[in-house]
């Protein structure tokens, strides 16, 4: 129990410290666009040509997903995720390909947004240290009530242990707002090949019987409804999107 509490204090002391001073901290930045009706094909060989001439490096790196599921995604809906960036990258010149978005490929969006720039939390995540892009994409988008969110962060460290256990191949990755939107927004990825198993082979165990066994009898069910009373109601957004590597970095 000491070395659990422990855990958690180090995780809150990275997530609440973050926006004042973290230079080691790994950012994600995402952009949303919806393309103008017709232009879905000349928004997407603009997308990729400038990928193509500006992120055809890891340091550069950008990947684009598109929407298969919500209202947004009837009319085509897109996320430009730009993984895994140091803080050094924010001091880039990125004129001239910023130049290139707004002569060529703005022209064809219907509406946008972002940047969100989101940190990840290393200690809450699994399997996503290298560039895989996986075929599949599942968020879970969360927003913590403001006080205490102790039960939020408890459930999800037990979470992630239960997971590195009994799905421990799943690649899954926690994120918190950084900039852009509600500081209390919290997403959950999971990146996958294989549509018929999003999380990754089994070993056979049972997630919610397994969390009971290392964390004692009923704490699933006891943890579970804690985590979502330290949720905002509304706040409960989940999408699928598919990766598009065409329009991606190689």
């Amino acid at each position: 129990m000491k070395n659990f509490l422990l855990t958690i204090t180090l995780i809150f002391s990275s997530y609440f410290g973050f926006s004042q001073s973290s230079p080691n901290a790994e950012y994600w930045i995402t952009y949303e666009y919806t393309p103008k009706k017709g232009m879905t094909s000349k928004f997407e060989q603009a997308i990729a040509e400038k990928t193509k001439l500006y992120n055809n490096t890891e340091e550069m790196s950008a990947y684009t997903a598109k929407l298969t599921s919500g209202p947004d995604a009837e009319n085509g809906r897109y996320e430009r995720i730009m993984p895994r960036k140091s803080i050094d990258w924010f001091l880039m010149d990125n004129s001239a390909q910023n130049k290139f978005w707004m002569d060529n490929v703005d022209k064809f969006i219907q509406s946008g947004e972002g940047p969100y720039i989101w940190g990840r939390l290393k200690e809450l995540s699994l399997n996503f240290e290298k560039s895989e892009p996986q075929r599949y994409m599942r968020s879970l988008t969360r927003i913590m009530k403001n006080g205490n969110q102790d039960h939020f962060w408890r459930y999800l460290e037990r979470y992630k242990q239960v997971l590195a256990k009994v799905r421990p191949e799943i690649r899954w990755a926690v994120f918190y707002l950084d900039s852009g939107g509600n500081a209390n927004t919290i997403r959950i990825i999971t990146t996958y090949n294989d549509i018929k198993l999003p999380q990754g082979p089994s070993d056979g165990e049972n997630v919610q019987e397994t969390y009971n066994e290392m964390f004692g009898e009923g704490s699933w069910k006891n943890d579970f409804q804690l985590y979502n009373e330290s949720l905002l109601e509304w706040s409960r957004g989940q999408y699928n999107a598919v990766f598009m590597p065409e329009l991606s970095t190689q």
